[in-house]
């Protein structure tokens, strides 16, 4: 085995999620395309969410960068840091896409009562954990989370319990910008000192990042642009990234499409136009039907692949990433845009999100014939767990855009934060914190508000809009009953239920009554 000069930690950026379960939690996903399922579902027998936790792990390169082997306790003593806050309150106001804006709590004058810090926690031994729950809004003690280590001394890091407040009983009227609000999503980063049986030499990883982020409420269902894509485009524009010149349909061109049309299952919108009862079970409509099983047949997706007018058709109702502003009558995906404030065209219609210029490259060269005709049945998910893989199963199941101001992260992490390497974060200018800085306040009140208005969704892959029952057919709003306002999210937003896979349907479950 060639000898390991250098250590990574995987995944480099990690997403934990909230959940009010006190013990409950599960791990999140590992490999692409494979969903994170709790044992016993993702809620606990009192209707409690469980929490999902990040798992972090050591890499260890030869001297031409190659990987060699995961590092744990067997090999090496490791040390993990991790530092996790929430700045949300000493933050600008989000308004969009401009950093000109006015301070949050702009009359508080000592601004470190805003910022909920409890600082660095250390472990060095495997099976030990911390606590990161000596941080405060102003004097309310606001717990964080904590940070485990396994028998192998790998790292799991488990985020808040979604407890958000105002000390001061000060009113929401906002979906961003709550002044006097507290919550208890946080980010930070994630470092590790590993020694080598045997060396006496103590080496520093490569490190990573962390965002405690709210739950996603229909894990099985990928987003139309996660994260993933959205990192991936900037890896390509800072990296020289290198994809694959001509792109594969199973692998490329599949993925981007099926998302799309699943996204039916969460939105009102889509289901009256596409969620009849024909494309539950099958039909001999190409679009219809798709990513509802690993061996979807070739009659369904063929004209995907052998009929130009179909794939121009849906190629011409895309908008175009080199030019979002520009006032065609495109509509897909049909998602608000980061350009929301300036949305409204001088015909009335508004400004849809647009894909990642390499998916919409990638699209243009199927549009033209040019691609891979590889597809035998929807792709099983791999079977190993990877560095790579980790990178990707973390961020795909986050949101890519629209960054309104998102879920997981804001659009400062796309277009300000540096990066060192592809999807890794430089910890030389950013600091704990500063990824959910930019983010609502509290999470709840975006949580209520970014439901679908005026023909166009937010993010229904992880917010659902619309819902199936088991018994019903036609959909209903996810959040009936519960949630009609701020602050009923705020009480309520564990009550609401989970999308899972049920046959070849997605329908609600565990929704408390």
């Amino acid at each position: 085995m060639p000898n390991i000069e250098s250590f990574k930690i995987y995944p480099s950026i990690g997403i934990a999620r909230l959940g009010n379960a006190p013990t409950d939690f599960f791990i999140g996903p590992e490999i692409p395309g494979k969903n994170a399922k709790p044992a016993g579902g993702y809620k606990d027998e009192q209707g409690r969410i469980k929490r999902q936790a990040a798992r972090f792990r050591i890499y260890g390169y030869d001297e031409n960068g190659l990987l060699v082997k995961e590092v744990t306790s067997a090999d090496a003593q490791i040390k993990w840091t991790v530092h996790l806050a929430n700045k949300k309150a000493s933050w600008k106001e989000f308004q969009g896409l401009s950093d000109n804006t006015p301070l949050r709590n702009k009359k508080e004058k000592q601004r470190s009562k805003l910022i909920i810090d409890p600082g660095s926690r250390t472990l060095s031994k495997i099976n030990s954990e911390a606590l990161f729950d000596t941080g405060k809004f102003y004097n309310t003690s606001v717990p964080l989370g904590e940070m485990r280590t396994d028998h192998d001394g790998r790292l799991f890091v488990l985020g808040g319990f979604g407890r958000s407040g105002s000390p001061k009983k000060t009113k929401m009227t906002t979906y961003a910008n709550n002044d006097g609000w507290y919550d208890d999503v946080s980010d930070g980063p994630v470092t590790a000192s590993i020694m080598m049986k045997g060396t006496g030499i103590e080496v520093e990883a490569s490190a990573s990042w962390l965002i405690c982020a709210p739950p996603d409420f229909a894990p099985g269902i990928a987003n139309v642009l996660s994260l993933y894509d959205t990192l991936l485009q900037g890896n390509i524009d800072m990296f020289d990234y290198k994809m694959q010149e001509v792109p594969s349909f199973t692998h490329h061109i599949y993925p981007i499409i099926a998302s799309a049309v699943k996204v039916k299952w969460v939105s009102m919108m889509m289901w009256q136009e596409h969620g009849t009862e024909r494309s539950e079970h099958g039909t001999n409509d190409s679009e219809q039907g798709m990513g509802e099983s690993h061996h979807e047949s070739l009659e369904h997706i063929s004209p995907l692949i052998l009929d130009a007018t179909v794939r121009e058709t849906i190629f011409s109702k895309l908008t175009n990433p080199y030019d979002p502003l520009r006032g065609d009558d495109n509509d897909m995906p049909m998602l608000w845009s980061d350009y929301y404030q300036d949305s409204i065209r001088s015909n009335g219609e508004f400004r849809n999100q647009t894909l990642c210029r390499w998916q919409y490259d990638y699209l243009k060269q199927w549009k033209n014939g040019i691609f891979i005709n590889d597809w035998v049945e929807v792709p099983e998910p791999a079977s190993e767990i990877t560095p790579k893989g980790l990178d990707r199963a973390a961020l795909e199941n986050c949101i890519g855009g629209p960054f309104y101001p998102g879920i997981e992260a804001g659009w400062n992490l796309r277009d300000k934060y540096d990066f060192i390497e592809p999807f890794r974060l430089s910890h030389e200018k950013i600091k704990a914190g500063d990824i959910t800085g930019q983010m609502a306040i509290p999470w709840q009140a975006d949580f209520y508000d970014c439901q679908q208005e005026e023909g166009l969704s937010w993010w229904p892959a992880q917010r659902p809009d619309g819902v199936l029952t088991e018994e019903g057919h036609e959909m209903v709003e996810w959040t009936r009953d519960h949630v009609g306002s701020y602050m009923e999210m705020v009480k309520n937003w564990h009550r609401l239920g989970f999308v899972i896979k049920k046959g070849r349907r997605f329908i609600e479950s565990e929704r408390s009554p």
